[in-house]
């Protein structure tokens, strides 16, 4: 256990290091306060760069993303595709049950602050936390950390997860706990199916569906 928190450092700390910031913000302040602040920093380059990087963590990205690992290997298809799965399912559970009432920036502040949103942006009302992408973001991308032996990899990959969770806060889809709440999550299922599945011994992990044919 000691040696996979050793190997993901890259990733592992500046996620709690940030994780602790985050939610020392929240202590400090709170959720509507921290947006006001973040959604009064915006320009043209970032509202562009921010509307693609909201599609790191897209359903559709990972669903291309899982498939491509069935060609690869299917350990690394599980690793990934149950981590997004499950992930996403405990999410989606969340929003529409225990979290069902919390709404999202938009409707927050309606008739009570006018924030900025980008334009294109078609922003949603309900349903705010967890954050949907962010969950599908840090579950994917912490998975190809714990996959990938390069600390420079691993890093990108923390980096490109952040982009994602960020990109929901600046489109004012959620809040900073969303976001948080929603990465935890993913990296929670991601280190649970690494676990699971990495050291399997079954012959047929390191096959693909493209090996399999091959045999036929």
């Amino acid at each position: 256990m000691k040696n996979i928190f050793k190997e993901n450092r890259f990733f592992l700390l500046p996620y709690f290091i940030l994780f602790l910031l985050s939610f020392a913000a929240l202590v400090i302040s709170n959720k509507s306060d921290i947006h006001i602040f973040l959604n009064q920093h915006h320009n043209l380059f970032f509202d562009s760069f921010f509307y693609y990087a909201t599609f790191l963590g897209d359903g559709l990205t990972a669903t291309l993303v899982i498939i491509m690992f069935i060609a690869i290997k299917f350990r690394f298809f599980l690793i990934v595709g149950l981590s997004n799965i499950v992930a996403a399912g405990i999410t989606q559970i969340l929003k529409h049950t225990v979290f069902a009432e919390v709404y999202r920036p938009k409707k927050f502040f309606e008739g009570i602050y006018n924030l900025y949103f980008v334009p294109g942006v078609d922003n949603y009302l309900f349903y705010s936390f967890p954050s949907g992408h962010s969950t599908c973001a840090f579950a994917m991308y912490f998975s190809f950390a714990l996959i990938v032996k390069s600390n420079k990899l691993k890093f990108l990959f923390f980096i490109l997860a952040v982009l994602a969770g960020y990109s929901r806060i600046y489109l004012s889809q959620h809040f900073l706990q969303d976001v948080i709440a929603g990465s935890f999550i993913g990296l929670f299922c991601a280190f649970c199916f690494y676990l699971l599945f990495y050291n399997n011994q079954n012959r047929i992990m390191e096959k693909s569906i493209v090996t399999l044919f091959k045999n036929e």
